[in-house]
């Protein structure tokens, strides 16, 4: 008898060890895959599939589009607010006052820009398309706000003899360009997390740029087109290519992105508005323990042309013999280009619906501009959006 018991354990005790074995390897593997599942890279978002708040820092810095994907039939809703100050006066590098700008224009009357507020309020809207292709539009209505100080200068003699009259304030209000097009997923590697998205897009000229007010020249009743900042949109059909990298680890991410906005041709103004080239680079962390905020740091050079042609009204027609852009700085489209260098930081968090807020403030830290401009302040952008 006992050695029929012996055998049996024999028998038994190996295929229960066996058995153990089997079950703690399933059960290891099992919370491995938990664990590597805790980032899903698909389409849009790489979020924890227990969780309803959506990963937060798959959205670029809110001054940015372009950098996410939906999956299809997948739709995206968001409302963005951005403001951008202007104020001083610059030439290339340096600071300048308004006598320098008597000086260097002889003629007897000058308007000086003091500062300018941009306010854009877009509603931008994405769906998928195909598994690696999402459309999206971004109509806009933007505000225009500009300060300038008429002076005098009789017979043109410079600083010395000078009458300066009251601050004026001129608003240009209205729905601005219309950017669409499509996004491209071309590329994604499943093990370093990362993807490649191309930007196909265009800008219609929807913006009016033929708007007038009352003259800022002392002296003169006559309506005047608003000058080139001020104007709600660029005149031109404009090309918008852009590629964006995005790589991920549990808790970080890092971006890269190159958008541009090229004039394809001059508009019915009789000229092309600057092409932009916007390099960015960004780091994101997850800063919370549910995960649902995120900050980021952001860095970006910005090169701006110059305008192409000539609007008649501005830099042709003469009041009080001078043209516009002789007497206002801001009309002259030589004076629309240069080269800066800003820094953003801001915040994103998922809400328990599955949206997102995002934020971004961003500052410059070196600019040079063409001719005589106003210097660039900060700008905030903030958003509201969610995929449905």
């Amino acid at each position: 008898m006992k050695k029929i018991v012996l055998s049996i354990l024999f028998v038994c005790l190996p295929l229960s060890f066996a058995e153990a074995q089997l079950n703690f390897q399933e059960s290891i593997q099992s919370r491995v895959a938990e664990l590597t599942s805790a980032i899903v890279f698909d389409g849009d978002v790489h979020q924890q599939p227990s969780s309803k708040y959506p990963r937060p820092d798959t959205h670029a810095p809110c001054h940015l589009m372009g950098a996410h994907l939906h999956e299809i039939g997948e739709k995206m809703i968001e409302y963005k607010y951005m403001n951008m100050s202007m104020s001083g006066l610059q030439q290339g590098t340096d600071s300048i006052d308004v006598t320098q700008i008597l000086d260097e224009y002889p003629i007897d009357r000058i308007i000086v820009p003091q500062k300018m507020n941009m306010e854009m309020h877009m509603l931008h809207y994405m769906v998928g398309w195909k598994e690696n292709i999402t459309f999206y539009v971004m109509p806009m209505w933007v505000v225009n706000t500009m300060e300038v100080t008429p002076y005098i200068v009789p017979g043109g003699e410079g600083a010395g003899n000078v009458v300066q009259f009251p601050n004026q304030r001129r608003t240009n209000n209205g729905f601005g360009d219309l950017p669409f097009g499509a996004l491209w997923k071309f590329h994604h590697d499943e093990d370093k997390q990362s993807e490649w998205i191309l930007n196909i897009g265009l800008s219609a000229p929807t913006g009016d740029i033929d708007g007038k007010t009352d003259s800022p020249v002392p002296g003169s009743m006559m309506p005047v087109e608003f000058p080139y900042p001020m104007r709600l949109g660029t005149g031109s059909w404009m090309a918008r290519p852009g590629l964006t990298y995005r790589r991920y680890t549990d808790t970080t991410s890092l971006g890269a992105q190159l958008q541009a906005d090229i004039a394809l041709a001059k508009g019915a103004g009789g000229y092309a508005a600057s092409d932009k080239y916007r390099l960015s680079g960004w780091f994101s962390k997850i800063i919370s323990d549910d995960r649902t905020w995120a900050y980021i740091l952001r860095i970006e050079g910005l090169w701006v042309s110059d305008y192409r042609g000539v609007d008649p009204q501005l830099e042709v027609m003469e009041m009080a013999g001078s043209t516009m852009a002789e007497m206002n700085p801001a009309a002259n489209g030589a004076f629309q280009g240069g080269r800066s260098l800003n820094f953003g930081y801001g915040i994103i968090k998922s809400l328990s619906d599955g949206s997102r807020v995002n934020l971004e403030i961003t500052h410059p830290v070196y600019q040079n501009v063409n001719g005589i401009q106003m210097g660039t302040g900060s700008s905030v952008a903030v958003s509201w959006s969610k995929a449905y």
